[in-house]
């Protein structure tokens, strides 16, 4: 079988698994209620029903090889290539934008800190663990699968042949602590009363659960920039992803000719910058219309749909249980981590609308911004209260401190000392902590309001506090 010709059958396969979690979604109650994306159950389908575990035991599996194990690396560069391909100066600096990226800073530094700690602890009992181990959960967590094949990839190229797996992993518990106890809050959260609108999750509507938009309710997701008889509108997009693609390359290559060191950049990262640098140079020649966003979107949305489910798939059976007990503890102690800072954080930074924001915080913060509007959807479905406001500015102004750790803490982290970067991840917890006290504290609100039920009470004026 020729090289194509593989790509093409195992995009069938992927196809099939996409599918698949589709009808498990629509069809499954269970499923229904904890809104876990399609796919996510398509990727658990092919590693079930793939080699390592059905094809350990039967004479038949699922044909999970090939270039599907690759897939996830090449289409991150997709998915991080086209973040700011097109998209609108973000202008928004107001208040409610300002905390909540204070929040946001906060649940970052804490994911680097604590993974870190538990890390720098495991590493006395295990000889073997690597100190990029602590920065998987950031990772995952925060930046969600995209980024965790990303920094997994650059890991792998530093000298930790596992990232890739352990970083996935990380995302998936990431992404599955995010909707499950998110839900679980929600249903303590709206008895105590605590949502600004009363809304119940049962009052969702079933076609929202199942994931398919009911035919009367179907919208256009883009406009075409060109007529077909001249150019495929989609096409036409498709070919500035791929002129991203080819320039990402290009840099990659001549970073590298300029000193070997530069190798440590990864391909994604020349991707975001690519994107970033075709879109500018677009605009300046007056033809930044020829962009047209929604469907950019679109295509990063199928890039990452396929990129789970195939990272999912190829998960390593073999590499989780050598890291298990390091990968469990880490992982509770991150969630538990996340609950915290997310939620008293947030009642005491955010003046209004504080548990709506919290939800968007945290299920941001254990994925992808999706996670966390669609949490708040259920408190606040037509998103009436300034919760997605808050997600939308903490996801879109993150990238100064989130991205040097994608872009450089990989390599970094094998050539620095333990303390070197645990020092430089608490000095920048310690930075955000100290903007959130000086600007936006509510000295009178405490912890334990949250857990009497006390926090429902209407929030005074801002400037009665003062």
């Amino acid at each position: 079988m020729s090289e194509i010709a593989r790509v093409l059958y195992d995009l069938g396969i992927l196809s099939i698994l996409l599918l698949l979690g589709v009808f498990l979604r629509k069809k499954v109650r269970f499923l229904q209620n904890l809104y876990i994306p399609a796919s996510l159950l398509g990727g658990f389908c092919g590693l079930m029903l793939g080699p390592q575990i059905l094809g350990s035991f039967a004479p038949f599996s699922l044909p999970i090889g090939g270039t599907i194990s690759k897939w996830p690396g090449m289409l991150v560069n997709i998915v991080l290539g086209v973040s700011f391909f097109g998209s609108a100066q973000n202008k928004n600096f107001g208040k409610t934008a300002l905390s909540a990226v204070t929040v946001g800073g906060i649940a970052h530094q804490a994911q680097v800190v604590a993974g870190l700690i538990v890390t720098i602890i495991m590493m006395t009992f295990y000889t073997d663990l690597p100190l990029a181990f602590g920065l998987t959960p950031v990772f995952g967590f925060h930046g969600g699968h995209g980024t965790a094949n990303a920094a997994g990839a650059a890991l792998e190229a530093a000298g930790w042949a596992d990232g890739v797996s352990v970083s996935n992993t990380m995302a998936t518990a990431g992404l599955l602590s995010g909707i499950i106890i998110g839900m679980l809050i929600i249903n303590i959260g709206v008895r105590r009363g605590y949502a600004k609108l009363v809304s119940k999750p049962q009052d969702i509507s079933r076609s929202i659960k199942e994931g398919i938009v009911p035919k009367e309710e179907r919208r256009s997701i883009g406009s075409g920039v060109t007529y077909n008889d001249a150019l495929d509108p989609l096409a036409l997009q498709l070919a500035f992803v791929g002129i991203i693609l080819l320039m990402a390359h290009g840099l990659s290559v001549g970073l590298v000719a300029i000193h070997p060191i530069l190798s440590n950049v990864p391909e994604f990262a020349c991707a975001m910058v690519s994107g970033a640098f075709l879109s500018f140079v677009m605009k300046k020649m007056g033809i930044g219309d020829y962009i047209d966003r929604a469907t950019i979107s679109r295509i990063s949305g199928v890039a990452l749909d396929f990129l789970v489910c195939s990272a999912i798939a190829t998960l390593s059976i073999k590499v989780f249980a050598l890291y298990l007990v390091p990968m469990v503890v880490t992982i509770a102690v991150v969630v538990l981590v996340n609950l915290f800072v997310n939620f008293y954080f947030s009642w005491k930074v955010f003046d209004e609308d504080w548990f709506e924001r919290a939800l968007g915080s945290y299920g941001l913060e254990s994925g992808v911004l999706a996670t966390g509007l669609m949490l708040l959807r259920v408190v606040d479905p037509e998103f009436k209260t300034s919760g997605q406001e808050s997600a939308a500015a903490s996801a879109a102004l993150c990238y100064p401190w989130s991205l040097p750790y994608i872009m450089f803490m990989p390599a970094f982290a094998f050539a620095a000392s333990k303390w070197t970067i645990l020092g430089i991840s608490v000095a920048l917890l310690v930075v955000f902590l100290i903007i959130a006290r000086v600007c936006f504290w509510h000295p009178e609100r405490k912890l334990s309001d949250i857990l009497s039920g006390k926090s429902s009470r209407p929030v005074q004026n801002q400037d009665a506090l003062k």
